[in-house]
């Protein structure tokens, strides 16, 4: 019988070392399939405004992510808001500021049923301005 001569140590090393980087690979390759789970988008939905600030009137929609803000703006007003949902209801949440001139006017928190018209006003009899807006879940 043949003995095969032993292998160099650099070589046994190369090859150990090999063996536990493709182990490695291996392990991290099939790990985040392990252990992921699946995560739910947040809702969207879709916000219908109707703003008429001091008579200047416009109708922007919006498509926002439930808890991702967004913001709409008329004349010198800005509106900043977000949209939540409120657990086991056909309702949401619509929290955010009224801005005029860069200045804090309002910051309502209104709970709306979906599909259904709120309103807010603001401002003094010379300067008003009134947000309506209804939501809609998006599919």
């Amino acid at each position: 019988m043949r003995q095969h001569p032993a292998l160099s140590a650099t070589v046994r090393r190369l090859t150990e070392c090999c063996a536990a980087v493709l182990v490695t690979a291996g392990v991290l390759a099939g790990a985040p399939g392990v252990h992921a789970e699946p995560t739910a988008a947040a809702p969207a939905y879709a916000v219908a405004m109707t703003v008429d600030a001091h008579g200047d009137k416009s109708a922007p929609r919006v498509l926002a992510r439930a808890g991702e803000p967004f913001a709409v703006a008329s004349g010198g007003w800005r509106v900043e808001m977000t949209v939540r949902p409120v657990e086991a209801s056909d309702d949401v949440w619509v929290t955010g500021r009224i801005l005029k001139g860069g200045d804090v006017v309002s910051a309502p928190t209104l709970r709306t049923h979906l599909n259904e018209a709120a309103t807010v006003k603001v401002g003094d009899g010379s300067d008003p301005f009134t947000l309506s807006l209804i939501v809609a879940r998006q599919p």
